[in-house]
């Protein structure tokens, strides 16, 4: 089980009633539930404010957020 679906459970709330709060749709929180996408911290600030925590008390992928785009790549 995931820390995001640990808190949505310790929170009470229903993975619907997560998404719908959070506005990411239910297909993609189940993903971040069972580990199939990884968490951007965009998302993750959305759910911690939904869940009552804290952005880092989720499994939040830091190295997607930081990659650098193309032009950034660029010498």
């Amino acid at each position: 089980m995931s820390r995001l679906q640990d808190k949505r459970e310790e929170a009470n709330l229903s993975a619907q009633e997560v998404a719908t709060r959070s506005h990411i749709s239910p297909s993609k929180l189940s993903k971040l539930e069972h580990g199939k996408l990884k968490l951007k911290l965009a998302d993750a600030i959305r759910l911690a404010r939904v869940l009552g925590c804290s952005a880092d008390d989720l499994d939040i992928d830091e190295s997607a957020d930081c990659a650098p785009t193309p032009a950034e790549a660029l010498p």
